[in-house]
């Protein structure tokens, strides 16, 4: 069984090559110009070019079934059972491309996964399921191990500004204004539910956000042994600093740190930061 992803995933990239994981990109527009997140452009230039383009900000569009279709043909090469574990379907229509592009290849067997999240959260689903087919688990208990990580994890994060997430439509204009005019940082998660983003805090500072963020993921995982992935988008010391917290609260925890994949950034900006927090035998052998 191969396993197929999408771009929106946050993880370490050893961890892609480790598991052999097949990922086809979403895509970031500046303009005409049309860039595959990870591909044609990595985050260091894609915040660069975020900062400078003004008003004139980057869009994202999601792969067509016809790309999927093309994805899943040269998996099924070599492989005619696929995973295929997707952002939220309430965040994207990326799983949809997918089921669309499956409906026109019978002679693969592909099973679709709407992790209802996204970024790292979305990762620890997919490195769940690698390690089921490396221990050559059933379907059917693959499927039941995803469930059980999806529901002991959690993503948390904050933003300097809400203005992104309004030009993106994911949040409304009243509640961005809102937001602005009040100098609110809040914290989001995402709703497991529908799979779209909600807010379980706010402050009136990063800091204090930051400080709001520690104190929910070690409550999430005070009784179990966690994974920490910290993420942010080109704010490497407000990283530091909340896994600072979350290590003060969680001593044994696993940590990994990363940038926020830029197809993400398009719709956080810069000057955001946050954790997800699971099940830290996800990443036993």
């Amino acid at each position: 069984m191969k396993i197929v992803t999408d771009s929106a995933v946050d993880l370490p990239e050893e961890m892609f090559a480790q598991y052999g994981v097949e990922r086809l990109p979403l895509f970031i527009s500046f303009g005409e110009e049309m860039l595959r997140s990870g591909i044609d452009i990595g985050p260091e230039e894609f915040y660069r070019r975020l900062a400078a383009s003004g008003d004139n900000l980057p869009t994202t569009s999601l792969p067509s079934p016809g790309e999927f279709v093309e994805l899943y043909r040269r998996v099924g090469q070599t492989d005619k059972d696929i995973l295929s574990i997707h952002i939220s379907s309430g965040l994207s229509g990326t799983l949809n491309s997918a089921i669309q592009a499956a409906s026109q290849l019978p002679e693969l067997n592909i099973t679709h996964v709407d992790t209802k999240t996204l970024s790292a959260a979305e990762g620890f689903q997919v490195v769940a399921a690698a390690q089921g087919i490396r221990r050559g688990w059933s379907l059917d208990k693959i499927l039941a191990r995803i469930k059980q990580v999806a529901e002991q994890t959690e993503i948390f994060f904050t933003l300097d500004t809400l203005h992104y997430l309004q030009k993106g439509g994911r949040i409304g204009r009243v509640q961005a204004m809102a937001g602005a005019l009040l100098n609110l940082k809040p914290v989001i998660t995402v709703d497991k539910e529908p799979g779209t983003y909600i807010t379980v805090g706010k402050s009136r500072s990063l800091s204090k956000s930051i400080e709001q963020i520690a104190a929910l993921v070690a409550e999430k995982m005070k009784h179990i042994p966690a994974w920490i992935h910290v993420l942010h988008t080109n704010s490497p010391e407000m990283a530091q600093r909340l896994g600072e917290l979350i290590k003060a609260r969680l001593p044994n925890a696993c940590f990994t740190f990363g940038q926020i994949v830029p197809v993400l950034g398009v719709h956080t900006g810069p000057g955001c930061v946050g954790a997800v927090c699971g099940p830290a035998d996800v990443l036993a052998e």
